[in-house]
């Protein structure tokens, strides 16, 4: 499939048909095993960047470049690929996964924080460098550190959203009903697969959170009482999920209780 592709590539590229080029390039990212993306295969499409004139699309071909097993990190790419995401070559989802794909083959997180932070506008930075899921970013530098904290506290907000959310699809009759339909996001499809991942919570694991400031140690006693009835295979009553509810947000807007982090 890759060898078909790959020529599918070259008649676009030498017919400057980006339509087709995208779409191939697409195919071959998302539906082929980019292991066999290497040798001839991929110096080709290294050979391509300096062909490709839509930002775009040369986005999306780092993008696949970069997940071959051939690539060896280096900082002409890397750099290149910054400066198209500050042209808003891409999107968040993408950009997080080329630059963790940057980071396999050798870049390392604090060379991805500084050149997102100097490079792109702080507030899609923060966006990335959340999505990406890490959480040591090495040195930063001190004009930088104010900027490092804005990105710690979107990590905390991300982390806690998702609790949260988690909790609610399981108490929430309502939120149970309608997340396959929804448009908000609770972070899972359905009840079954939020409670099937609810094991994690138990009184030590709990514990790590609430030291991260993530919830607190009170909201934390709710979500062990959740967890210990939901290990035991109790089938919640709506009175057992109503006093859960009400014991998490007591009388408070759930939303301002989501997007207020502990102290």
């Amino acid at each position: 499939m890759v060898k078909k592709i790959m020529e599918l590539i070259t008649n676009a590229s030498i017919d400057g048909d980006d339509g087709i080029l995208v779409a191939a390039l697409k195919l071959l990212k998302n539906q082929c095993n980019l292991e066999e993306l290497e040798g001839d295969y991929y110096i080709q499409l290294v050979n391509m960047i300096s062909l490709v004139k839509v930002e775009s699309t040369k986005a999306l071909l780092i993008e696949t470049i970069v997940e071959s097993s051939d690539y060896v990190s280096g900082n002409e790419f890397l750099d290149e690929y910054v400066r198209l995401l500050s042209r808003g070559a891409t999107n968040v989802e993408e950009a997080a996964r080329c630059l963790g794909a940057f980071t396999a083959a050798g870049s390392t997180n604090n060379e991805i924080f500084l050149q997102l932070a100097e490079n792109l506008d702080h507030e899609f930075a923060i966006e990335i460098l959340v999505s990406m899921g890490r959480s040591k970013w090495g040195d930063i530098p001190s004009h930088l550190e104010s900027f490092a904290r804005r990105v710690q506290i979107a990590q905390r907000i991300r982390y806690r959203s998702a609790v949260i959310g988690a909790f609610l699809l399981i108490v929430h009759p309502l939120c149970s009903e309608y997340a396959h339909i929804s448009s908000l996001s609770f972070g899972y499809p359905f009840t079954e697969s939020a409670v099937n991942d609810w094991a994690w919570v138990t009184p030590k694991n709990t514990e790590k959170i609430v030291a991260k400031k993530i919830v607190t140690p009170k909201e934390a006693d709710v979500l062990v009482k959740l967890g210990g009835l939901l290990r035991s295979n109790v089938n919640l009553s709506l009175r057992e999920t109503k006093k859960l509810y009400a014991e998490f947000f007591e009388d408070k807007n759930p939303f301002d209780v989501i997007y207020t982090l502990p102290e």
